[in-house]
């Protein structure tokens, strides 16, 4: 999973591109991120949650990981005020998730979707007014921490290191 963060996170564009050196996959480094916190909100959830009419099941997933793993991610967006998403809400985890990591894995992005890179600054949250911008530099470094966090939880219920591949393929 890191590998795979990293190879899009580092990509830059070639020598004949107008953009040549300049990092180029900000837009498949979040997707990638937001995919590996679902995948591993699932282990979180071992294999879970239970198959509901929900249509926000891949949501709790993702929640898992994000609250339990990344709280600085919660604690900054829990002080930002944000317009609504496309499905009417209105939190950072839910701007992550329904139109960062859903609207470009499917293809229906918001023109208020924007993010870019700042590597100086320590936020995940570049503006949320009149475009919600995410700093991708700080989701990759949030992402990092998370899946350090994310290690640790093993010693406390062996289950998860035991049975990790059955509940992230479940």
């Amino acid at each position: 999973m890191q590998g795979n963060l990293e190879g899009a996170y580092n990509a830059k564009h070639p020598a004949d591109h107008e953009h040549a050196g300049e990092y180029c996959t900000n837009s498949g480094t979040c997707v990638i991120a937001c995919c590996y916190i679902n995948a591993l909100g699932k282990v979180l959830l071992k294999g879970g949650p239970a198959r509901a009419k929900d249509v926000r099941r891949d949501f709790e997933r993702f929640e898992a990981f994000v609250e339990q793993c990344m709280p600085d991610f919660v604690t900054e967006s829990a002080g930002l005020t944000f317009p609504p998403t496309a499905g009417g809400r209105r939190t950072g985890l839910d701007w992550l998730y329904e139109e960062y990591r859903c609207g470009f894995v499917h293809a229906f992005a918001s023109p208020n979707v924007a993010w870019g890179p700042y590597p100086d600054m320590r936020k995940y949250w570049r503006r949320t007014s009149p475009r919600v911008v995410l700093n991708i530099d700080e989701l990759v470094r949030g992402y990092r921490r998370g899946v350090n966090e994310f290690c640790k939880l093993p010693a406390a219920d062996p289950e998860l290191r035991s049975r990790f591949k059955d509940f992230v393929s479940a």
